[in-house]
């Protein structure tokens, strides 16, 4: 066995992690399969610093940090409430001061700030000559980037733990004075109706699609391959024309292209680097539809949803008033912050993980490439399997290392971690019971490990006849279909129209496939992970947090969704 550095990534240790924290979640929207090495690292570093930097200067009151974890590439999540009940009240107070002031009144000039500063921080990793710069200027752009990493995910969870800890707040409120639950079809039609980003993206995309019906060349998308379709289309003056201005235009003047099929990994290439997976939305958009006249489904959607919502806010209001609740400046302060966290936990991923990302991958490959050159590793990629700490050691001295054992191990080992489908959704110290979970999580109050990553613990309805229990993740009623799981990008390239998707958890960069699903079905997740958001955005069943939906559904089966209820059937 060839020598190995101690590359450390904060493993998790059963007989140590599980003294203090009775449970552990996988994160499963955002680390299936398992990560390389070096975004693994970026999860238990710099995403960890960032957890600590927005929950204390924000003053999220029951914890003072949630923790990470690595389980075999893959990503854990707990956190504890503190200890001492006197800093929490203080801590409470802070809080509520900093929403009243800070972020209700600032929160889009907060936004807009830090969203541009990581713009002005990518532009500069972006247009950064490498072809003529030294070793160590290499070096000190790539600590430049590492430490572009940490403020994102400073800002991330500044931005983030206020909007999600200010919708707990609400909902709490709701629950008591109006009789709303989190997981009500009605809590769901309350925080729907928005736009964001990625839809603004997709929305563009499917301009493509109808731009490729105008020029007649659609047939050059239906019947070639994905990977070949490009080249085909470079074989008429049409087909060149969609490339040279439509597609140019969407990836390089619109900047769409620093988007990746997974956000949470650097080493899956952007859309403009392999507009492979761009194409098969393009072609599954033709699938869905090839009227040229046909609108991009949300925009059919979207205003039967914001007028639902609109009324209901006003009976919310006025339930709320009318039976008691006093401090009705602060109910109406975390009601516009909760009723806006679903457009921002979207929104922001185009600056935040998918600008910083792509753009981090971009800079790792660049000094990769003058790697190659030296000898020290032979492809890029190699560069992915490697944390920072090692990489700086290489780029500088890239003359002293030969890392090619290195690399085939690391390697060897990265695609034996890709097995996931058999991993619990949860890690314990004993057999607890849905409410003791619930209790642990409520007790914590940590809203992004309840709220995204974990949600409530659906209770087990054996008399239903139900395969799978859940929550209601999305209030659209009851369907049929063909079930489809959903894990790798390839997976994603492959759903049909009309599939029922069931995955692990969804991700952001697969919101292209949406207009296709006729419901979905996750493993985990609470109301505001990415399948909740998104489903309810597009009014799609969604049966959320079953625990191993992706270990009982099989690919093809036909089974029934009832998302109000949160129930999952075999149909035979």
């Amino acid at each position: 066995m060839p020598w190995m550095w101690n590359m450390h990534a904060r493993e998790f240790w059963p007989q140590r992690d599980l003294k203090k924290y009775p449970l552990w979640f996988v994160n499963l929207g955002h680390s299936y399969p398992a990560w390389t090495p070096l975004f693994n690292w970026m999860w238990c570093f710099p995403l960890a610093h960032g957890l600590v930097y927005g929950i204390n200067e924000s003053s999220i009151p029951t914890i003072r940090g949630s923790e990470t974890r690595n389980i075999d590439g893959c990503a854990l999540a707990s956190s504890i409430r503190i200890s001492d009940e006197a800093e929490i009240a203080e801590r409470q107070k802070k809080f509520k001061k900093f929403i009243m002031e800070t972020y209700a009144p600032k929160g889009d000039k907060l936004y807009k700030d830090m969203e541009d500063d990581l713009i002005e921080r990518c532009n500069k990793i972006r247009t950064f000559d490498y072809e003529n710069a030294t070793q160590y200027d290499r070096y000190k752009l790539f600590r430049e980037a590492v430490q572009m990493l940490y403020r994102e995910w400073e800002t991330h969870f500044y931005l983030m733990y206020p909007v999600y800890e200010a919708y707990w707040h609400c909902n709490e409120i709701a629950e008591e004075y109006a009789g709303i639950k989190e997981f009500s079809p009605a809590w769901h039609r309350l925080i729907r109706g928005y736009d964001n980003d990625l839809f603004v993206q997709d929305k563009a995309l499917w301009g493509l699609r109808s731009r490729a019906l105008q020029l007649k060349i659609a047939d050059v998308f239906t019947k070639n391959a994905a990977a070949d379709v490009v080249p085909a289309l470079k074989k008429t003056v049409v087909g060149k024309e969609w490339l040279e201005k439509d597609l140019n235009d969407f990836m390089i003047g619109k900047g769409y292209g620093w988007r990746s099929p997974r956000m949470m990994e650097f080493i899956v290439p952007s859309w403009w680097e392999d507009p492979t997976s761009a194409i098969a939305h393009i072609q599954q958009y033709l699938a869905l539809s090839k009227d040229i006249n046909a609108p991009f489904p949300l925009d059919s959607i979207r205003p039967r949803l914001v007028k639902e919502r609109e009324q209901l806010t006003r009976e919310l209001i006025d339930k709320v008033k009318s039976s008691g609740y006093k401090d009705m400046d602060w109910f109406l302060a975390t009601l516009n912050v909760a009723q806006r966290s679903s457009a921002f936990s979207e929104s922001h991923d185009v600056a935040w993980e998918q600008g910083c990302h792509t753009t981090f991958r971009y800079c790792v490959r660049k000094i990769g490439e003058s790697l190659v050159k030296f000898g020290t590793i032979e492809d890029p990629d190699d560069m992915f399997l490697f944390i920072p700490e090692e990489l700086e050691l290489f780029i500088n001295f890239p003359d002293s290392y030969e890392i090619r054992d290195i690399v085939a191990d690391r390697k060897k080992n990265w695609i034996a971690q890709k097995e996931y489908k058999s991993r619990s959704h949860i890690i314990t110290a004993g057999p607890l019971t849905p409410e003791e979970i619930n209790k642990h999580i409520a007790s914590a109050h940590d809203a992004i490990v309840a709220k995204v990553v974990a949600g409530d613990a659906p209770v087990q309805r054996p008399e239903t006849g139900a395969t799978l229990f859940g929550l209601c993740g999305s209030p659209a009623g009851t369907v049929e279909g063909r079930a489809h799981l959903v894990v790798t990008n390839e997976d994603v390239l492959a759903t049909q129209p009309g599939d029922i998707i069931v995955c692990p958890g969804m991700s952001s960069g697969w919101t292209p496939i949406l207009p296709l699903a006729k419901g979905m079905v996750t493993a985990g997740g609470g109301a505001l992970s990415h399948a909740c958001i998104h489903c309810r955005e597009y009014d799609i069943p969604l049966v959320a947090n079953t625990g191993n939906a992706t270990l009982v559904i099989k690919e093809g089966e036909k089974i029934k969704v009832d998302a109000d209820e949160g129930l999952v059937f075999r149909v035979k």
